[in-house]
């Protein structure tokens, strides 16, 4: 929600690893239900929601080459209704990226 303007809330139930439930509200959007599936401290994570037979997959990444921070964000939606939702998403999610990591950057910056 930090960085992600089109985040109305986020909130995990639990540590923040494999197997943690949490639920994610997009503004002007429904609340979701979410799953961390995958949790490497530091590097990644991959957290996914449910749609209406389909299944969103966030996969968050950091890495460091030559010297440079490099961080992935990579969406993918599958499922039955995964063409519907992916017409009515994407094209807004491709567009907010950008914005997103620059605010994340901004973040970041301030901490170090």
């Amino acid at each position: 929600k930090d960085w992600d303007h089109e985040i109305e809330l986020s909130h995990i139930d639990g540590p923040f690893q494999a197997g943690t439930h949490g639920s994610l509200k997009l503004t002007n959007g429904p609340l979701l239900k979410t799953l961390l599936t995958r949790v490497e401290p530091f590097t990644m994570f991959v957290q996914e929601a449910q749609l209406f037979l389909a299944k969103v997959v966030m996969t968050h990444s950091i890495s460091q080459v030559a010297g440079k921070t490099h961080v992935t964000f990579q969406t993918e939606i599958c499922g039955p209704l995964a063409f519907f939702f992916a017409c009515l998403l994407g094209s807004s999610i491709k567009k907010k990226i950008p914005v997103e990591m620059r605010e994340m950057l901004k973040k970041a910056e301030n901490l170090g």
